[in-house]
């Protein structure tokens, strides 16, 4: 950092306000885009030739196969880990994924889950497609984490 120069006159202390609001706004700047993690997400139960594609949604059916489309950007080369959590409305975690990859630059990973009724609740479920799937009924919230320091959370919803 080079040395500020202390002027007794009017110029000089705006010199040395100026270059402290410069210094300030460079550590932010700094502060920002270590913050800005290049993680984000989509979810999607629509598939148009093997792929998911984008929609305006965050509500799904108890029967969906629900994807998350995710986007890495600026990865630096080499190794890499991504772990995601399904959280169910009552906070029990009913996905975990450990996915380690290599990349570089961007990169795209599609995940998805699909939820399950209780065994023999299927033969009822003609009745009632919630039979059983109370459970899953609700805010749910997806965790994603990259390299154990990069963090993203998203909720959606499940109806029946």
């Amino acid at each position: 950092m080079p040395a500020v120069a202390i002027r007794t006159g009017r110029s000089g202390r705006y010199r040395t306000i100026l270059q402290a609001v410069c210094a300030v706004l460079f550590i932010g700047s700094v502060s920002n885009s270590e913050a800005n993690s290049n993680l984000s997400v989509w979810l999607s139960s629509t598939v148009q030739n093997g792929t998911p594609v984008e929609k305006d949604t965050s509500r799904f059916g108890c029967n969906d196969k629900i994807y998350a489309v995710i986007d890495l950007l600026e990865l630096d080369s080499g190794e890499h880990r991504l772990q995601a959590d399904w959280t169910d409305p009552s906070g029990k975690i009913r996905e975990h994924i450990d996915y380690p990859f290599n990349g570089a630059g961007a990169t795209r990973i599609t995940i998805w889950l699909k939820l399950h009724p209780p065994k023999g609740s299927a033969l009822f479920s003609f009745f009632s497609p919630a039979l059983g799937m109370d459970s899953f009924i609700g805010l749910w919230q997806l965790t994603l984490r990259v390299d154990d320091d990069t963090r993203l959370d998203t909720e959606f919803e499940v109806l029946c």
